[in-house]
């Protein structure tokens, strides 16, 4: 995992959109496209898919924000993190972080003022996690008439456990990953519908859902959990996760925030 500390160029009033989920990732895959350029198109083959094993964390500025007509604005420095079980794409981020001081989201420039690599190890069978971007699963049903219905699914229900496990396993699988008794297993912890969280992405809603879970199972697929994020739509800024037990040096995962719709998440 990388977190990079950010700030505006000129010191003035940080002004985002608060969906932007994809402007994070072209981010984040320009920063690997120097060492490896062709990840954005070929991905990780396992069978007859395509992953994209990675993931990335919402917006976290240091200090009080505030949110208007659906734009985030604050001051001061804000974190970013990123995660992958694949080495060759952590170093390749690395890799342009060493050479950029200025990166761009959405049409704005910012100063990287320092990134930081951190190690995810585990050693236990059961971890309790905290999410740093919402977690989603989801059915896509074809309706007679032909067009598509997207159901997704609250953590609570059997559906949600079994699609974020065999979505951890096919990873595992494509990154063949010895794992000592391939259980795994995943509860929510506290999770309210406050908790539910809708966002945009290429005008798409997705519905994900934040808070804290418990991780219970081999120890391997649990470290999988903290590098490539759970459920799906991980490449897009979804299923991010981290030990709610360690403390980031840079921030507290606390919310300070007049947010009123919970479809404008904010962190």
């Amino acid at each position: 995992m990388i977190e990079l500390v950010l700030s505006s160029i000129d010191g003035k009033e940080i002004n985002l959109p608060v969906h932007y989920n994809r402007p994070l990732q072209g981010l984040f895959y320009s920063l690997m496209s120097e060492s490896m350029p062709y990840y954005h198109d070929k991905g990780t083959k396992s069978d007859d898919k395509k992953l994209k094993l990675f993931t990335y964390s919402r917006i976290y500025p240091h200090n009080s924000f505030k949110v208007y007509n659906k734009r985030m604005k604050f001051e001061g420095l804000f974190s970013i993190f990123f995660a992958s079980p694949m080495d060759e794409l952590v170093q390749a981020v690395l890799n342009s972080l060493n050479e950029q001081k200025v990166l761009r989201i959405e049409k704005n420039y910012f100063t990287l003022v320092k990134y930081e690599k951190i190690e995810n190890k585990v050693e236990d069978g059961e971890l309790l996690v905290k999410t740093l971007s919402p977690i989603t699963a989801y059915s896509t049903i074809l309706l007679p008439n032909g067009s598509r219905y997207t159901h997704y699914f609250s953590p609570y229900s059997t559906d949600f456990k079994k699609l974020v496990e065999e979505n951890l396993k096919r990873k595992a699988k494509a990154l063949k990953l010895d794992t000592k008794n391939n259980s795994f297993s995943i509860e929510p912890y506290g999770i309210t519908e406050k908790n539910e969280k809708l966002l945009f992405y290429k005008d798409i809603i997705i519905k994900g859902w934040t808070g804290y879970f418990i991780l219970r199972g081999d120890p391997i697929l649990i470290e999988l959990a903290l590098n490539s994020g759970l459920g799906a739509k991980n490449a897009q800024g979804f299923g991010m996760v981290f030990p709610a037990n360690r403390k980031m040096k840079n921030r507290e995962f606390s919310s300070n925030t007049n947010q009123k719709h919970k479809n404008e998440f904010i962190p």
